[in-house]
């Protein structure tokens, strides 16, 4: 939460696509290794359906969306097989965006500067590890499978919202995909589409100063 002395407005910044980098391509690569499979033909099969959506908002277990991607996918592998494919999507941190947001000047202007994903709990809890040296230049994470939500929905954001003690309107979103930006911005947040650090140090110089909390 904003401390009595910070701005209140709150910088939410996009995990996969701008906090570090990801791949689907290379699940689909390493589960065709695993399947003696050609990889056109797994990635002719993929695709982010239904089931998907829903272990990204925590509807379904683990178990069952393996057990649905097996299927999808027409492969036979293991849950074990299935999870290392699964969690070979991850790149890297977007190391010029570390050092913007570990700047002072930058946290200054911010009540909290916190992460935001659209994410399962397997992804969640392997990038979490993957990354634990870098995730504390931020407040705290907000995953949709936690949630029960994902963005660019009014729940979620919502949901950060009241986390933060703020309103819609102190919500600073950076995101990679525009339109999730354009959506979020239709529900009063204000919202940068992440194109790099140099980009996003430019827009935040433009936001007029944020009124501290009484």
């Amino acid at each position: 939460m904003p401390s009595p002395d910070r701005p209140h407005r709150i910088l939410l910044v996009d995990m996969g696509g701008v906090f570090f980098s990801y791949s689907f391509k290379d699940a689909i690569n390493a589960w065709a290794a695993a399947a003696g499979q050609d990889p056109e033909q797994l990635r002719q099969r993929w695709m982010i359906d239904a089931p998907f959506d829903a272990f990204e908002r925590g509807e379904i277990k683990p178990a069952a969306y393996l057990e649905h991607l097996r299927h999808l996918l027409a492969v036979d592998l293991s849950d074990e097989q299935l999870v290392r494919g699964w969690n070979s999507i991850y790149g890297s941190v977007d190391q010029d965006l570390l050092a913007l947001l570990a700047d002072p000047a930058v946290r200054s202007r911010f009540g909290a500067v916190v992460g935001v994903s659209n994410t399962n709990v397997l992804h969640a809890v392997f990038w979490r590890w993957l990354f634990r040296e870098y995730l504390p230049v931020l407040d705290t994470v907000h995953c949709s499978h936690e949630i029960g939500a994902t963005k660019p929905s009014a729940e979620f954001f919502d949901h950060v919202a009241t986390a933060h003690r703020a309103g819609r309107e102190d919500l600073v979103l950076v995101d990679d995909i525009a339109s999730v930006t354009t959506d979020a911005a239709a529900l009063g947040l204000r919202t940068h589409t992440y194109q790099g650090a140099a980009a996003l140090a430019a827009y935040l110089d433009t936001l007029t100063p944020a009124k501290d909390i009484s």
